[in-house]
């Protein structure tokens, strides 16, 4: 689980974005996609996630500088139909194409009920939870994850555990009332296990590799990654070698908006009125403390890590650009 860090130091929201856009700007990458990056990752960093935060702007700017990611993709519509669309990341960061691929998906869902919407070709697309957000702010249903196709080969010596792409993250998102607390659950679905602990817990692990494995092929496979153009072994630009998937529903379809958004109202505020499970101390549902962290961390400062307080430092100092503390 994410904790919000308390080594490093907090920055007003719009000095701490204006320094990545800066940055990204000076790598150089164009200013829209350059802004559109900065903005996911510092939303990243006031809900609390920050492993996708701020951190992960060292990272990315290697990546542009020893060209395994492409700095200025053309983000490509491969196949599209009245509720479908399939896009290429043109060897971007996966931020761009996925953002494209749920603002699809959610124009689709208006129109239709239903739109989903798949992506390939693209490096880290950062918290899959950032696209299901897009759909809620919709007052949609929002779905999201990402991954990669199958390997071309594997270990036969070793467990099945063995047999999952990295570890897929999937995200779940339910609009609710205005200002209320969201319903979101955002998680990474592998987990590294020792065989002691398996043996003692088998059904959870195991529904852990299939839910992995649900994450890779409706991104990876779904999104056509093993395809010549797209395999991994093909690509110019090798660090993106993953693909999303990206779900909106319109829930008028299926039932009374506003009576939906009352029932997760009411849901959310009645699991946090009940006993913490043992070693917690509040209870929440997946989504439920994010609003209070958003709404602190506007007022008085984004909290951010020493070590990406460093690696901002670090990049900053070599495209001289001064820091905001």
């Amino acid at each position: 689980m994410n904790v919000p860090p308390t080594d490093g130091l907090r920055v007003a929201v719009t000095d701490l974005e204006q320094l990545v856009i800066d940055i990204f700007k000076a790598v150089p990458l164009p200013e829209d996609h350059a802004r559109l990056i900065a903005s996911k990752l510092v939303e990243c960093d006031l809900r609390g996630v920050v492993s996708h935060g701020t951190l992960q702007v060292n990272r990315y700017v290697r990546s542009f500088q020893d060209g395994t990611v492409n700095s200025n993709p053309q983000i490509r519509v491969l196949k599209e139909g009245p509720t479908t669309a399939a896009l290429s990341g043109d060897g971007g960061l996966g931020y761009l194409v996925a953002t494209k691929g749920m603002e699809m998906a959610i124009a689709k869902a208006q129109e239709a009920g239903i739109g989903a919407a798949t992506s390939t070709y693209h490096a880290h697309l950062g918290s899959t939870g950032n696209y299901a957000r897009m759909a809620m702010r919709a007052d949609l249903i929002g779905i999201s994850t990402s991954g990669r196709n199958a390997s071309d080969h594997y270990n036969r010596d070793a467990t099945i555990r063995g047999s999952i792409q990295g570890s897929p993250p999937l995200a779940f998102g339910m609009p609710s009332g205005e200002g209320k607390p969201t319903f979101l659950l955002d998680f990474a679905s592998h987990y590294a296990i020792d065989d002691e602990t398996f043996l003692k817990y088998p059904p959870v692990f195991i529904k852990a590799i299939g839910i992995s494995h649900v994450g890779n092929i409706l991104s990876g496979t779904l999104g056509g990654q093993m395809l010549t153009a797209f395999s991994r072994g093909n690509i110019e630009f090798t660090g993106a070698d993953q693909s999303g998937f990206f779900l909106a529903l319109d829930v008028n379809c299926f039932s009374d908006l506003d009576a939906f958004k009352a029932d997760m109202d009411h849901l959310m505020d009645e699991a946090s009125r009940m006993k913490p499970l043992p070693g917690f101390s509040e209870s929440f549902l997946p989504g439920g403390k994010e609003l209070a962290r958003e709404t602190e961390y506007r007022r008085d400062g984004v909290p951010i890590s020493a070590q990406a307080v460093e690696g901002l430092e670090e990049v900053a100092k070599e495209f001289s650009i001064a820091t905001p503390w």
